[in-house]
């Protein structure tokens, strides 16, 4: 198994103030990243992830439409472990004048509200908060180390199948997922899913669930969170999620016979003097909304980047997850 490369190597330099530590990072690679470098922010000793807040940029393109990733969304995230329960708050930009924009979990109940009132827009309870998988999938949204004995012990209990590999020197540790301990909705299948976590780190390396819709299309989701290393301790800096759609087969109603491109590497160039006569005659028409690709496919892979910025480490107000607390 090869890891994908998304990220370059991250550079990162370190200042002190006070009873805080700031870490500077700036991820190349990614023009938006150089744009935009990541500050991190570490209150108290730098041992362990409690609670976490960021803003996130969100990123995304889609080969058959795109050639760079593109901002699409920003958001707040906040998350910290009170007692034996994980919150997570999500706070949206209110850019389309929407009142119930934020939600709060604890991986069970889900509150959608208004966060200038308060006011409680409806209630979630998740059904699959109740799969025995429970506790497993609490342990893959960790923001730093996970706890791997506990996920040991867990696919013990539940027979799920554990395999220990070495992929060039890196020690990982595979955990297969059976679909049918997976709820799903509607006639959609999931055919296979695991995790692959690092044991040199004990962190999560990559998620990978594929999935069939009731059309026969072959949807394989991989999600891969990136880290950067504060003190010997490695830090979630964001995720790279990758959806790679296969069609079952070519539309019938699409003429076989209709010329297209494949990438923009194939789009033929004239010089500036051949567009200026075109222009001259009339003979040029902007065109921004070009598929790639046989137009009679409709697969595609799309790449969603989330980039966390202004991390806080454990200086998270326990009152922002007060309305699942009552």
């Amino acid at each position: 198994m090869k890891r994908m490369l998304v990220f370059i190597m991250l550079a990162f330099a370190v200042l002190t103030a006070c009873s805080e530590t700031v870490y500077k990072i700036r991820p190349s690679g990614l023009d938006t990243f150089n744009e935009n470098p990541i500050t991190i922010t570490w209150k108290g000793e730098a041992k362990e992830v409690q609670s976490f807040q960021t803003n996130v940029q969100v990123f995304s393109m889609n080969n058959r439409k795109d050639t760079y990733a593109a901002l699409n969304k920003t958001y707040r995230m906040a998350m910290s472990t009170i007692g034996d329960r994980v919150f997570t708050r999500i706070d949206m930009e209110n850019d389309g004048g929407a009142s119930f924009r934020s939600a709060v979990s604890d991986g069970e109940n889900t509150i959608i509200f208004n966060p200038d009132t308060e006011e409680i827009g409806f209630r979630i309870n998740d059904p699959a908060a109740q799969s025995p998988l429970n506790r497993v999938f609490g342990q893959m949204t960790g923001l730093s180390r996970l706890n791997l004995s506990l996920i040991r012990q867990e696919a013990s209990r539940l027979s799920l199948d554990l395999i220990e590999e070495n992929d060039g020197g890196m020690k990982l540790l595979l955990l297969e997922l059976p679909p049918a301990l997976l709820p799903m909705q509607g006639s959609d299948t999931i055919i296979s899913s695991r995790a692959v976590f690092d044991l040199s780190n004990d962190t999560l390396l990559e998620t990978e669930v594929v999935m069939k819709l009731e059309d026969d299309t072959i949807i394989t989701t991989t999600v891969e969170p990136v880290y950067e290393e504060v003190n010997g301790v490695p830090v979630k800096i964001g995720q790279v999620t990758i959806i790679d759609s296969k069609a079952p087969g070519l539309l019938e109603d699409v003429d076989p016979n209709i010329p297209y491109i494949n990438s923009p590497d194939e789009i033929p160039t004239i010089s500036a003097s051949e567009l200026a006569a075109l222009e001259a005659s009339g003979n040029v028409i902007e065109d921004a909304d070009i598929t790639y690709g046989n137009p009679a496919d409709l697969s595609y892979v799309e790449t969603i980047y989330e980039v966390y910025q202004d991390i806080e480490i454990n200086n998270t107000p326990v009152q922002l997850f007060r309305l699942l607390q009552k």
